[in-house]
């Protein structure tokens, strides 16, 4: 088994010094100085670079949340986020991990909630977006984990959390779940923008990461219990709009029966949560069968604000609307504004 050298040292030097205890990974480096000081207590090192792993969804072993690298490199040796250069590693089929980096003020974090902006568009000396970004390769990837509900590792460098330049190292926060991802606009130009949530257990809470590094506390790479702060959803709302509606989908107009009865899905026009913060209510949710409201959260189905429902940007039919419901056509133009990227890409493919 390869045990990665720091960890291995820290442990080490709490046995030779048990009043002390183990050593904090946050004191020293690793690759040739873990080496030198290992050593001295009788370990001899291996260098595993020759070993390209494979791609790898999920947890790494031997590197818990709260590990920390000196740098990009050492977080790509250990295989937490395969690439020294660019903020996802991925292909179109899947995305394994993110870094947050100081270089993107558009991402942002709230309690276990990330906000991350895709990749491209950018340019490399200001920073700005001179286009849009395209929905392929890494940024596509994490639209597939979305479908899939598969995870992302996640890393971070320290001044994204404690917004200070001087903290370069980068932190392990575990495994993220993509909840959302959309079209946003950056500078005149359309941006890919994900939220991102800690799953319980299997990730640190980036805001108590912050803090404990703005005291200057270690970051204890331990998996422990996650205290979460997330969305709580009034189920009453949907099953209001699942009564007034009888069940029946607002686009198509499908009644599903089941074995248990009918069947239907209430639908947030404007997600929840940032970066969109659309309000838990009946003015801003729709009756949907599965079917329309999977393409409905896809992008592909849109609604104007007349009620005119849009299959990939070509007009297919009208809204049902009671007249009790209260609908706020702002937010379908909000999120047919999100979709329109989407729409293009398809029709243009």
């Amino acid at each position: 088994m390869l045990i990665d050298s720091k960890p291995l040292l820290a442990v080490a030097y709490g046995k030779q010094h048990p009043a002390k205890g183990t050593l904090s990974i946050r004191l020293f480096s690793g690759g040739e100085e873990a080496g030198r000081a290992l050593k001295r207590f009788g370990i001899e090192l291996i260098r595993r670079n020759s070993v390209k792993p494979g791609v790898i969804y999920g947890e790494i072993p031997d590197c818990p949340p709260g590990t920390v690298f000196k740098d990009r490199r050492e977080a790509y040796d250990a295989g937490v986020h395969r690439t020294t250069q660019a903020g996802i590693a991925g292909q179109a089929d899947g995305t394994q991990s993110i870094c947050l980096s100081d270089g993107y003020s558009d991402d942002e974090i709230q309690g276990d909630l990330i906000t991350y902006t895709g990749f491209g568009g950018r340019d490399a000396n200001t920073g700005r977006h001179i286009a849009d970004q395209k929905l392929a390769k890494g940024n596509l990837g994490l639209v597939e984990n979305y479908k899939l509900g598969r995870p992302v590792r996640v890393l971070a460098k320290e001044s994204v959390l404690t917004a200070r330049k001087s903290h370069n190292e980068y932190v392990y926060l575990g495994l993220f779940t993509v909840t959302n991802w959309g079209w946003g606009m950056r500078d005149g130009w359309k941006v890919l923008i994900y939220q991102l949530r800690a799953v319980a257990g299997d990730s640190l809470i980036p805001d108590e990461v912050a803090t404990a590094l703005t005291r200057g506390e270690d970051v204890t790479p331990l998996r422990r219990s996650a205290h979460v702060n997330r969305i709580i959803r009034n189920y009453d709302v949907a099953a209001s709009v699942k009564r007034l509606y009888d069940n029946t989908c607002q686009i198509c107009r499908t009644r599903l029966l089941t074995a248990a009865g009918a069947y239907s899905e209430g639908a947030h026009i404007r997600p929840l949560g940032i970066p969109h913060n659309g309000p838990d209510n009946l003015e801003n949710i729709l009756c949907l069968c599965p079917n329309c409201h999977a393409l409905f959260d896809g992008h592909a189905l849109t609604v104007r604000p007349d009620g005119t429902i849009l299959n990939l940007g070509k007009p297919a039919g009208k809204l049902t609307v009671a007249s009790a419901h209260g609908l706020n056509y702002e937010h379908l133009a909000y999120q047919e504004q999100i979709s329109a990227a989407s729409s293009r890409r398809a029709n243009s493919s």
